[in-house]
């Protein structure tokens, strides 16, 4: 086996547990020559031999790994920082894969990272930078024009820039023609996390200068952006009391209250302030108070519990629609926030995955608490295996939010359309998924609609944790009907990948269905007219 394996950006012991085990183990070690920390040449074994791929081409190093490979010896291609960042390993890896030879990749810690380390800063500050560019000048190596520092650098984003010592007049120019002002902060980290480390703070233009008062020519990382100055930024969401998350609920009334009873205790001693004729100072606001200006009161958002349909534009109603254009935020679990971001791209997004529907709910309704009109998003009709009962237990909890049902083309109708008309008697909807109802309760159902010759509408018919509940309800539901029953699916509703089939219910127990299946059980009169799936009202028909 041959192991690619990140030595970390410097330092003895920022190599990773699991590569310096591979190190040890190893019989051959192809290193990257002085990119490498020569102390860990130290952890390899006795008789390991061991070579500086500095002095190799391509073809000499794969010459040293197919010999090795041969002779079933372990290989470790020790490579600076990640392997995977400028470590020209996909070529590397062609070669063995050409030659049968395996291989894994050991990630490590890069450079960049330990560059972020020895400035003590943070690359992504809220309402500065989001975002890192990780790139380098254009020199004897080539980087594709769009990729261009002047290209990049017209973002204003963070940028970490690799391979560039050697020109940083060049880079100077190119960055404050791309768009950053000349005294945008910028610095200069010399081999990040060596004992021999040195920063550098200085400005884009001043990067040459700074470079050569302090003796630099060569492995250095140049960062550049607002953020390395690290002040001016917004305080993270992350961890602000009166922001909800998955795990914790935000504190903004409580912390309201706290605000407004502050003043009411200080008026009380009022007289205590006083000495000699003199007022004193009392005690200085708290950053909390700072923060809310006392008497104000946000009116709180309209919650819009919306259907959005079964996933397409199409099948929207247009007051879904409008009800989400009015939303500063949309909840909702994850798949269904994917399907509307396309068309609400600039609005706030809150998503959970499966079984964190109250975590989901009450962020929500926070975000109301904050003022802000929120849509809980939910497929097809909220009122229909959807958020609208959870929502109005919570309510009472969340006074003053006003809340707004907002109806949706559910499944069971959405897919009969497709199917022809499956529903247009007596008809029963039932879902198999046990988390919330106890199966035998469902099959319990399931039996006394079949008795009863309701067409039946399944949802949730099949999952990995419930592979053969479908098989079992066909099974059930063949007690009382024929195998022959007329009966079809709908899959992905108005999405990429939509299918309808119709079948018998024979043919039904062994189909591959998923939770974006919905099932159509046909009743004792129902049948198949050309492609559909008709179910009788009862109507005279005459020819």
């Amino acid at each position: 086996m041959v192991h690619i394996v990140g030595a970390g950006p410097g330092a003895e012991d920022l190599i990773t547990v699991r590569g310096l085990k591979f190190l040890k183990e190893a019989d051959i070690v192809i290193y990257a020559g002085s990119l490498v920390n020569p102390g860990l040449l130290k952890e390899t074994k006795p008789g390991a031999v061991v070579y500086d791929s500095a002095k190799m081409t391509l073809e000499q190093v794969m010459a040293v790994i197919k010999d090795a490979w041969k002779e079933k010896k372990e290989v470790v291609r020790l490579h600076t920082g990640d392997p995977c960042l400028y470590g020209a390993i996909r070529e590397q890896m062609d070669e063995m894969d050409k030659a049968g030879i395996t291989y894994d990749i050991c990630p490590g810690v890069s450079s960049f990272c330990g560059t972020a380390a020895a400035l003590q800063m943070e690359y992504t500050l809220p309402g500065i930078s989001q975002s890192v560019v990780i790139t380098r000048m254009a020199g004897r190596t080539p980087v594709p024009e769009r990729e261009s520092i002047r290209q990049f650098a017209s973002h204003q984003a963070t940028m970490v820039i690799f391979l560039s010592t050697g020109m940083l007049k060049e880079l100077s120019e190119e960055l404050i023609a791309g768009g950053y002002p000349a005294d945008t902060p910028a610095a200069i980290v010399y081999k990040a996390t060596w004992p021999e480390e040195k920063t550098v703070r200085t400005t884009i233009a001043e990067l040459a200068e700074a470079a050569d008062r302090e003796h630099i020519t060569k492995t250095a990382l140049i960062v550049v952006g607002n953020t390395v100055a690290q002040s001016g930024y917004d305080r993270s969401k992350l961890y602000d009391p009166g922001f909800t998350t998955e795990f914790r609920m935000a504190e903004s009334s409580h912390s309201r209250k706290m605000v407004q009873a502050v003043p009411e205790m200080r008026k009380t001693d009022e007289d205590d302030q006083k000495t000699d004729g003199k007022e004193k100072k009392g005690p200085e606001k708290s950053e909390l108070e700072k923060s809310e200006p006392e008497n104000t009161k946000v009116s709180p958002g309209r919650l819009y519990v919306v259907g959005m349909g079964p996933g397409s534009l199409d099948g929207m109603t247009k007051e879904a629609f409008k009800a989400m254009e009015d939303s500063q935020v949309i909840a909702g679990y994850t798949v269904y926030a994917d399907l509307v971001k396309p068309y609400f791209p600039e609005k706030e997004y809150l998503t959970t995955p499966m079984t964190k529907e109250e975590a989901r709910c009450r962020m929500a309704f926070e975000c109301c608490i904050q003022g802000k009109n929120t849509a809980m998003i939910c497929s097809g009709d909220s009122g229909v295996y959807g958020m609208a009962g959870l929502i109005l237990e919570l309510a009472p909890q969340y006074p003053g939010v006003e809340i707004k049902m907002i109806p949706g083309v559910t499944a069971a109708c959405a897919g009969a359309a497709r199917l022809g008309a499956p529903l247009t008697h007596d008809f029963a909807v039932i879902s198999l998924s046990d988390r919330l109802t106890p199966i035998e309760m469902i099959w319990e159902r399931i039996e006394k609609a079949a008795q009863a010759d309701f067409v039946i509408c399944l949802y949730n018919p099949r999952s990995k944790g419930r592979p053969d509940y479908l098989k079992q309800a066909c099974e059930r539901i063949m007690k009382y009907r024929a195998p022959e029953t007329i009966c079809g699916i709908a899959s992905c509703i108005g999405r990429d990948g939509e299918e309808m089939k119709v079948m018998t219910l024979k043919e039904l127990a062994d189909y591959p269905a998923d939770m974006f299946t919905t099932v159509f059980i046909g009743k004792s009169s129902t049948v198949k007219i050309g492609k559909w799936m008709v179910t009788p009202r009862g109507y005279r028909v005459h020819e």
